[in-house]
């Protein structure tokens, strides 16, 4: 008991002790701070597909939304959705839905009506929802996600070092206060706000992608990246899951893009190059083409427009 009473930090003077408990303070918190980082931050990248899945990619970029996204568009590619405006509607003339996917098949019948883009997105976002669980799981096993499992063990960490701070600070307080000596505010303060600091910074929410996850989909973007420049249909998936919606601006799906993001909000990275020989321009009821394959008035995605990838009104 006269060893707990009286030791080297029990009878230390009260600056020095400050100094001292600000120094296990900031290596506690640095030592936090280096336990609570990112597991994949140095792993080499996974190996970059010849054929990448533009679901897969989708999901790494964007989720769930980003798989909407690209059902969304193909639907429209194939000729089952138009897009008018801000809104996407079914088209009068579509062809057979048993050639649909199930993913594919459930997004076309919960558009039901016609609806604005975002009430699509949000539709089909919902749809896709059990579609995406395979590709999480896939991302999850090449740790391209960030785990659950890392965030609680940044939580374990923090509640560790927060610990070790209230402790440390507590046993001096309780000396002080038993000898008689009140001066202890700035102890309080420094413990209440070093563990207040420390709980919020381990706690602070990640993005979905895990550190090798966003040098991996950057890679992606930079191999992949010419692929903005041409027209080839079969690679516009691939393009909008690699790059967005922004990626359509210009090209013969401009109306897509045009409906998610209206030119008040569209930024000025518009692909006019790789329109100049191919592109829509929205209008009422549909969009034209102003080059050599597409015909005015047709839809985008309507069986007009929506062939302007490898050939307008295909």
């Amino acid at each position: 008991m006269d060893t707990l009473l009286h030791n080297f930090v029990a009878d230390m003077y009260g600056p020095n002790f400050l100094l001292l408990y600000g120094v296990v303070i900031i290596a506690t918190l640095l030592l936090c701070g280096q336990l609570v980082q990112d597991p994949t931050k140095n792993q080499p990248l996974p190996l970059i597909p010849a054929e990448p899945d533009p679901y897969k990619i989708a999901y790494l970029r964007s989720q769930a939304t980003g798989i909407a996204h690209l059902v969304l568009f193909n639907l429209i590619q194939q000729g089952y959705l138009q897009v008018s405006g801000q809104t996407i509607s079914k088209t009068s003339d579509h062809p057979d839905i048993s050639n649909l996917q199930p993913v594919e098949r459930q997004v076309f019948e919960k558009i039901s009506e016609p609806a604005t883009a975002k009430t699509s997105l949000w539709l089909a976002t919902e749809c896709v929802q059990p579609f995406c669980i395979a590709y999480q799981e896939q991302l999850d096993d090449e740790k391209l996600l960030y785990a659950s499992k890392w965030q609680i063990r940044n939580v374990q960490f923090g509640l560790v070092g927060a610990m070790l701070i209230f402790s440390f600070g507590c046993y001096k307080l309780l000396i002080a206060l038993g000898k008689g000596r009140y001066n202890v505010g700035f102890l309080i303060l420094m413990g209440v706000l070093s563990i207040i600091y420390l709980l919020w910074f381990v706690s602070q929410p990640h993005p979905p992608l895990s550190h090798l996850g966003n040098r991996y989909l950057q890679q992606l973007q930079t191999t992949f990246n010419k692929l903005r420049e041409t027209s080839i249909v079969n690679n516009n998936l691939l393009v909008l899951a690699l790059f967005g919606v922004e990626s359509l601006a210009g090209t013969a799906y401009d109306a897509y893009y045009k409906a998610f993001l209206p030119p008040a909000y569209s930024t000025t990275s518009s692909r006019s190059s790789s329109s100049s020989s191919s592109s829509c321009s929205s209008g009422s009821g549909g969009s034209s083409c102003s080059s050599s394959s597409c015909s005015s008035g047709s839809s985008c995605g309507g069986g007009g427009c929506g062939g302007c990838g490898g050939g307008c009104g295909g």
